[in-house]
């Protein structure tokens, strides 16, 4: 996935190198060149200065063969327009826009634009939205062997019991996080779409759950 981002402050820093590393090409715009200093030395993504809403810039950054396009700088007015353009003229497929002042969020809705605002949501939260079928590490537990994930249920996934998910001694589910009620589960508990599944996985595990997941996902879709 190509992935241009706009502003490289902690949370667009963080997002980046999240993204980065899990292979994705990600390309960071921001107008000061020292804000880079927060992608750190582990990303191996392009960095380019300039402002989200000069198009001379975005064709430099590839907004033309973007899969996702986020605007996270710390200006409302930069992120809409930034991601108006983004959507209207380079018809990107993603356009997410940080906001500051929620009473803006239902216009800037009603333009098609998703948002994400720092206050209520967090970066885990946002690459959920751009990554809806992927596996997040949280952390690994004791030897490294076993890892602690969290997956976003999907429409396909919805109306699927935790035990047709499981996979014995590999994959367990632990507890589901359905709004803002963290629930534990049973054999019997039916996902909803947007649920969040916490669950323990065997590292060597992780390429057979995802296969599993997709699977499920297309069986239901």
């Amino acid at each position: 996935m190509y992935v241009i981002i706009i502003g490289s402050g902690r949370m667009g820093a963080e997002l980046a190198t999240g993204l980065s590393a899990e292979g994705h090409d990600v390309v960071v715009v921001d107008k000061e060149k020292e804000a880079f200093k927060w992608l750190g030395t582990d990303f191996n993504g392009l960095t380019i200065v300039g402002t989200g809403i000069d198009e001379d810039v975005l064709k430099k950054a590839g907004i033309e063969k973007a899969d996702v396009f986020v605007s996270l700088t710390s200006v409302d007015n930069v992120n809409i327009m930034a991601a108006q353009i983004a959507k209207e003229i380079f018809k990107v497929q993603k356009v997410i826009a940080r906001i500051y002042d929620p009473e803006r969020e239902y216009s800037y809705h009603e333009f098609g634009l998703e948002t994400v605002n720092p206050t209520v949501l967090s970066t885990r939260q946002v690459r959920h939205d751009l990554l809806p079928n992927s596996l997040h590490k949280l952390f690994n537990l004791g030897s490294g062997e076993v890892a602690v994930i969290d997956v976003k249920v999907t429409t396909g996934l919805a109306g699927i019991d935790v035990k047709s998910l499981q996979i014995p001694s590999k994959f367990k589910i632990i507890a589901v996080v359905r709004d803002t009620e963290t629930m534990l589960t049973d054999d019997n508990f039916f996902l909803e779409q947007g649920d969040i599944l916490m669950a323990l996985v065997r590292i060597d595990a992780m390429g057979t759950l995802s296969d599993m997941l997709k699977d499920k996902a297309g069986m239901e879709a």
